[in-house]
């Protein structure tokens, strides 16, 4: 691959992770949020969700640009060189992290899709599978470790997607930007795990659900008068 090749591929690299897969990342977290508010709750998200029109065109929209960045991280992890051993300072361990949290993602993107997406589960039934899933201590720490991942790529590589588009510049302004999102990627990280836990019941109900309506009791009618 020619130099102005990889440099066009390694932008498109660098602003896939942001449009669209960091903006889908925090609506999926979001959207498995109504777990903490119960089985039904989750369930109706999930129908709704599915019942939108064009949905396989949106997956589709969303999915290759998926696999843009998995390849292309793939070929920059496996030809880039790292002296992290050799320097030791933020920027390689945060790029060592990077690529770490990477294929661990791969591997928890595919499992994730095969038992959700592909598992040809009913949408009434999604919170009780996952919810068996998750009672298995394998997969539960899989999945929180496959959050974490997530939430610390996402952050990285936002902060990397501005100092390499040129967005932010100076060592005081990169410091500023790095601190905020890092900062998103903990609240990005708060929010899945919360969503995780509310498949066990013990997630923070943030939704804050009014209490269902009281029926109103019908009204008997007035004795007539005695004459």
């Amino acid at each position: 691959m020619n130099d102005q090749r990889y440099f066009v591929l390694k932008k498109l690299h660098s602003l896939s992770g942001v449009v669209p897969i960091a903006g889908f990342l925090i609506f999926h977290l979001y959207e498995n949020s109504h777990s903490v508010a119960g089985q039904q709750a989750f369930n109706d998200t999930v129908a709704s969700i599915r019942s939108q029109p064009y949905l396989s065109f949106l997956e589709i929209g969303l999915l290759t640009p998926i696999l843009f960045h998995i390849a292309m991280g793939i070929y920059i992890s496996r030809t880039a060189k790292s002296n992290v051993s050799s320097y030791g300072f933020r920027a390689n361990w945060m790029y060592w992290f990077q690529r770490f949290s990477g294929y661990i993602l791969f591997a928890f993107i595919f499992f994730h899709l095969k038992t959700t997406r592909f598992a040809n589960i009913a949408s009434d039934q999604m919170f009780q599978h996952l919810a068996g899933d998750y009672a298995n201590p394998a997969i539960f720490a899989f999945y929180l470790l496959g959050i974490l991942c997530a939430a610390f790529h996402m952050a990285n590589g936002l902060w990397g997607f501005t100092y390499s588009w040129g967005l932010v510049t100076g060592q005081k302004s990169q410091d500023i930007v790095w601190k905020a999102c890092m900062g998103l990627g903990l609240i990005v990280a708060l929010i899945g795990v919360n969503a995780l836990l509310g498949f066990s019941g013990h997630g923070l109900d943030v939704f804050h659900h009014d209490p269902a309506p009281t029926l109103a009791q019908p009204v008997a009618p007035a004795s007539a008068p005695v004459h």
